[in-house]
């Protein structure tokens, strides 16, 4: 067809970066749809995730996407919140396309100045190296008791110490003082996160942001999970989830929707620190073959 007036469509989801890292594989896949007969513009607070990247004509802040005026709004807010069986991505990709069988990968893409920061740390960090998150803010469901972390590395060091870890996340997330572990906590964007996890072994942890930019990634991601079934939030590809060993796992199924909380009904999230650690550990070791 010919289109003189490309269509202008809004994709919208205010946060999380995680949940906005998310949406790139449904805005790839508008774009495919569309090509250049529309143009896509994303509505967020998290503005870096979109940062180079080739699907869209921009990237606004959240608030001013109700100023201005569109063809078509596709509002992921509370897309999955609402619908807590399903998994994340399908509610993403049934809102705006009514179907969960097309791509459904993420996507991020660094610049060559990311390239060239993350070089200078591959560096050190030679060929064999691992990615961990040990994540350390609000939802206790999601901050793996410290004692698991401490068994873990405990395990790993035990069989091996060619290899060595990188702690990444926030300024609020945990890291372990050790010859072989590097502090990258507060280091990189989420293009940056991505090109570190395209030379990792494995990335190790719960969903989160820096779970999402690994997903993007090469890098096998072995998942911690606790409130979340594999079905639920696992990325494509493969990747190895370990659940908490305790019986009400994936209780996310049965909070009060929209879950914007996990109410843990025995009162003190015990699987947080409940997991089988040799598993853990030989789902790592397996990667540094």
């Amino acid at each position: 067809m010919k289109i003189n007036k490309p269509v202008t469509i809004c994709v919208k989801r205010r946060a999380a970066i995680g949940d906005v890292i998310m949406t790139t594989g449904v805005v790839r896949e508008l774009k495919k749809l569309y090509g250049e007969t529309a143009h896509i513009v994303v509505a967020t607070d998290k503005l870096s995730v979109y940062q180079n990247n080739p699907n869209v004509l921009g990237v606004i802040s959240y608030d001013e996407a109700e100023k201005l005026p569109w063809d078509v709004v596709f509002n992921l807010d509370d897309a999955y919140e609402w619908n807590p069986e399903n998994h994340y991505l399908d509610s993403y990709f049934h809102k705006v396309f009514g179907r969960t069988d097309l791509d459904k990968s993420v996507e991020l893409f660094p610049n060559p100045d990311d390239i060239e920061i993350v070089k200078h740390d591959l560096s050190e960090l030679g060929d064999k190296f691992i990615v961990v998150h040990m994540r350390n803010w609000y939802w206790e469901c999601k901050n793996i008791d410290m004692e698991v972390w401490y068994a873990v590395l405990e395990k790993l060091f035990s069989e091996r110490t060619d290899f060595n870890i990188v702690c990444v996340g926030s300024e609020s997330d945990l890291h372990v003082d050790h010859p072989l572990i590097f502090d990258g906590r507060n280091q990189y964007t989420e293009q940056q996160l991505k090109y570190l996890c395209d030379h990792a072994a494995c990335f190790v942890g719960v969903d989160s942001a820096p779970f999402w930019a690994a997903a993007a990634s090469k890098t096998k991601i072995i998942a911690l999970l606790t409130h979340l079934l594999p079905e639920r939030i696992m990325p494509p590809g493969d990747h190895v989830a370990i659940t908490t060993l305790e019986d009400c796992r994936g209780c996310n199924d049965t909070q009060q929707v929209p879950v914007r909380q996990v109410v843990c009904k025995k009162g003190n999230t015990p699987c947080k620190n409940n997991f089988d650690i040799d598993a853990i550990a030989q789902a790592i070791l397996k990667t540094l073959e």
